[in-house]
């Protein structure tokens, strides 16, 4: 799948009329219209042969947000010792937190782009024919930032509790 569309080395074309949004979408499904860009003309496949005239960044992730809270409380056990109860809870609203979408146009590209609009290579299938290379993909986020770093604990996870009782001598 080609995904480096929408940073360097390579760039789309903004086609004109086209809004880059797409209106009631909402992530992790897409949120950017993949019929407001198209490949370059002339594109050969050649890293950073063709800049379109897309600006850097021009694909947002959706926002991270998280709240974290923590608690404690001291309890006197004797003049010198006391028991400390502490209570820590991670992202306390369970919010998801998606990974940057999937900025590939076409999982094949022709080369050098002669096809019609986005200039994705000729993928015929035995419905249509005529059918293009485009990725049904685009603009999705099929990942959760925990997903993608692995971790069970951190940032981007689900709610996670953590309790723990210490003595303080």
């Amino acid at each position: 799948m080609i995904s480096g569309f929408f940073g360097l080395p390579m760039r789309p074309n903004h086609v004109s009329g086209q809004k880059t949004t797409l209106s009631g979408a909402s992530w992790p499904n897409g949120n950017y219209n993949i019929n407001a860009f198209t490949v370059p003309p002339g594109y050969d496949g050649t890293w950073g042969s063709n800049l379109g005239d897309v600006g850097r960044n021009a694909l947002r992730a959706p926002g991270f947000f998280q709240w974290d809270l923590s608690g404690m409380k001291n309890f006197p056990i004797t003049e010198r010792v006391k028991l400390q109860f502490r209570a820590d809870l991670f992202n306390i609203l369970n919010h998801p937190n998606f990974t940057n979408p999937d900025g590939g146009i076409c999982t094949a590209v022709a080369s050098p782009v002669t096809t019609p609009t986005p200039g994705c290579a000729p993928a015929p299938t035995a419905t249509d024919p005529n059918a293009t290379a485009i990725n049904p993909n685009f603009g999705r986020t099929g990942q959760t930032i925990a997903d993608v770093s692995g971790g069970a604990i951190g940032n981007g996870t689900a709610r996670q509790i953590q309790l723990s009782l210490k003595v303080i001598f």
